[in-house]
């Protein structure tokens, strides 16, 4: 005996399938390569760069108007081995940077002060500035700037890279009272 369904029992079973379908093919749209969820995205302000095993997180310069300011960042030694930090400075300007962005109105003049060598043990994070000795200080660097740098390692290859200069109260949880 043959199964027969009403005419309102076939509309809604080819209502049922067609959303089911339409579902599918939706879902397999965004779930290519290129969806955006796949896509690098980085949720801090700061550059982030890597040399081998080291990875440097978030760099950037907190600065007056004047240029004067410290230098920020964590550096991570996810090597076999342990490193150093041997030095933060100016990059030139015609030296190619590692994450592709090319400072727009890069200042003539940015010197980094009170950089020692710091140990970067395996599997542990450096943070800057430190939580004891001086913070590494920024002078030439204001607001709005993009500063090339070169960081250099013991043993990984040094990375050129542009970090950003924001305002000293970038973190602040409230803003300024006007006055």
């Amino acid at each position: 005996m043959p199964i027969t369904l009403s005419s309102q029992a076939f509309r809604r079973t080819a209502l049922t399938a067609a959303a089911v379908t339409l579902s599918i093919t939706v879902t397999a749209c965004s779930a290519g390569f290129s969806a955006q969820t796949y896509q690098p995205y980085q949720a801090a302000e700061g550059t982030n760069a890597a040399s081998g095993g080291i990875d440097v997180r978030n760099m950037l310069v907190l600065a007056s108007e004047d240029g004067k300011g410290e230098l920020h960042s964590a550096i991570v030694n996810n090597s076999g081995s342990d490193d150093t930090l041997v030095s933060i400075e100016s990059a030139p300007a015609d030296a190619p940077v590692q994450n592709g962005s090319v400072p727009q109105d890069a200042p003539d003049k940015v010197t980094f002060g009170n950089v020692r060598t710091l140990t970067l043990k395996v599997g542990q994070s450096l943070t800057l500035p430190p939580s004891t000795g001086s913070p590494v200080t920024v002078t030439g660097g204001k607001p709005g700037d993009m500063i090339k740098v070169t960081i250099t390692f013991g043993k990984a290859a040094p990375i050129t890279t542009s970090i950003p200069v924001l305002t000293l109260d970038h973190y602040s949880p409230s803003p300024r009272a006007e006055g």
